[in-house]
């Protein structure tokens, strides 16, 4: 199994060209955006899709990631009177959710190398299958038993919607869309794990638990026929091409193409897309029926357990280790205030109700917003105005500047979590909190990984199938261990180290803001970390 360097297969390093008068790449409509990826002549390319097809697919793909979530923490308002009905503990009750979060991360390691060897439709359609038959299981067991084998082999289904949801993105959307993409697809993810247990604590209140699970599976169920009539294969072998590069515009003297308001129906091809001897060979666009079919074959430059290991070294790389880290810290605050929210809210003096206590998710929901926002719109916008001030040359690390606004944003609620919450103040100042800590949920981790797939494009789904499985093990961790820290420590000082860790790690973003570019080069060119064989 040979090793790689980056640079063989992304000769661009992450900085490429993206606004330029030069005429010899594909540009959007009639303006200066040079699209990159560039797209193929090939009219099953998931490049060439027009936008309305591309944003179903992407919206099927999100709503799993969503509903997935939602299933996963619909219970975890309702630990204590799961504990009554079933005999158990309310340590075991919890499980729930633990076990859940851990089988999620995991189960990444298995469905990223999976999709990549045989396709993302049938591993999206297999997983949501098993989503929604754990979520029936759930519903209907008899037992505690029962009901915790049915959440985690819906978990393992689930799993697959964690990385390869953010992957997807690469495969339908160009550079210049990914930031905001990228947010919306870490909203779904945050707002499911937000309205499970806002809409989970009314309907068990007064419908029982079981029933969370039976809303749950209706939902999966039709998101799993919403997958198989709109969500086709959007694997496509796609060859480097170092005229993408950064020195593209000397790379190439072939007469240009236009795209028309990103409809690739208009495209005005010019002779750059095949040479005339070759068009006999364009595969015919499928049809709607044939994209049905979720056979694509397998990965012909790949062993299937070659691409299990493959994304182990890639943890080394600066930027992917960074957004590891920013992932599972911005996760920390929000998963330590779900387990501990009803040991908080329903003693007195706030006596709240278990569905009354969900309702902390509103300005958590409301953070979230903010921050896909600034992980997103403002992330693209900024990185925009950047490259045209750098004479069009895009680079990753414009996108890390805006990364400093969430990082203050969550600091102030980490700590002020602790310190309302110790001194008893209103319900309203604990939940300001909330929404605050919530910011970095989606702020940040939208901005670091989308600033992996700019570095290391070719290797994405890889890094981000490593960033979502670690940041799961690390919530796992935390979902174990949040009781015994703050009541050892009271929640003050609990939250107040949280919060230096917090701090204190982020500001690792400083050197990948003055040096990134020299550091993606070096890495890049000299560290062969990529197990993949090249044609």
């Amino acid at each position: 199994m040979p090793f790689r360097s980056l640079k063989e297969l992304d000769p661009s390093e992450g900085t490429v060209q993206l606004y330029s008068g030069n005429l010899s790449q594909q540009h959007l409509g009639s303006g200066d955006t040079v699209l990159f990826p560039q797209p193929s002549a090939d009219p099953n390319d998931p490049l060439t899709w027009p936008k309305w097809r591309k944003h179903v697919v992407f919206l099927s793909i999100c709503l799993f990631s969503c509903l997935n979530n939602f299933s996963g923490t619909v219970l975890s308002d309702s630990f204590f009177t799961i504990s009554e009905d079933l005999q158990v503990s309310i340590e075991d009750a919890s499980g729930l959710l633990s076990w859940v979060v851990l089988t999620q991360g995991i189960a990444n390691f298995f469905w990223v190398p999976t999709a990549i060897y045989f396709g993302k439709r049938p591993v999206f359609l297999v997983a949501c299958a098993m989503a929604f038959v754990g979520a029936i299981w759930a519903a209907a067991s008899p037992n505690f038993g029962s009901l915790l084998g049915g959440c985690i082999f819906g978990a393992a289904g689930g799993g697959a919607s964690e990385a390869l949801g953010a992957a997807i993105i690469n495969d339908i959307y160009f550079l210049h869309e990914r930031g905001s993409k990228m947010s919306w697809y870490i909203i779904f993810i945050a707002w499911g794990s937000s309205l499970g247990p806002l809409c989970g604590g009314y309907l068990i209140e007064y419908k029982g638990w079981a029933w969370g699970k039976w809303l749950s599976a209706i939902l999966l169920g039709v998101n799993l026929l919403l997958i198989f009539f709109f969500a086709p294969e959007t694997r496509f072998r796609r060859s480097p091409n170092p005229s993408q590069g950064l020195d593209s515009g000397a790379a190439s003297d072939i007469p240009s193409e236009k795209v028309e308001n990103d409809k690739f129906e208009h495209l005005e091809v010019g002779s750059r897309s095949l040479a005339p001897n070759q068009t006999s060979f364009m595969a015919p666009r499928k049809t709607y029926l044939q994209s049905l079919n979720p056979w694509s074959g397998v990965a012909a430059d790949s062993s299937y357990l070659s691409l299990m290991f493959r994304p182990l070294p890639l943890l080394a790389y600066p930027a992917c280790l960074f957004a590891t880290l920013a992932y599972s810290l911005a996760l920390a605050p929000t998963v330590m205030v779900n387990t501990v929210s009803s040991t908080i809210l329903i003693p007195p003096p706030y006596n709240f109700s278990i569905g009354a206590v969900g309702l902390i998710n509103i300005p958590g929901m409301i953070g979230q917003g903010f921050g896909a926002v600034i992980g997103g719109i403002c992330i693209d916008k900024w990185a925009s105005y950047c490259a045209r001030r750098n004479n069009g040359v895009f680079v990753p690390e414009t996108r890390l500047l805006l990364f400093i606004v969430p990082t203050i944003i969550v600091f102030t609620g980490i700590v002020l979590f602790g310190f309302s919450v110790e001194q008893q103040m209103h319900w309203a100042v604990i939940f300001t909190a909330y929404g605050l800590m919530s910011v970095g949920l989606t702020g940040s981790a939208s901005i670091t990984m989308t600033y992996v797939c700019d570095c290391y494009f070719p290797v994405a789904a890889e890094c981000l199938e490593m960033i979502n499985g670690i940041k799961n093990v690390f919530a796992f961790g935390l979902v174990h261990g949040v009781v015994p820290w703050v009541t050892r420590m009271g929640y003050a000082r609990a939250f107040g180290t949280l919060g230096g860790i917090f701090g204190g790690l982020m500001a690792f973003v400083v050197p990948l803001l003055v040096w990134g570019p020299q550091i993606r080069h070096h890495t890049s060119s000299k560290w062969r970390l990529v197990s993949w064989e090249l044609e």
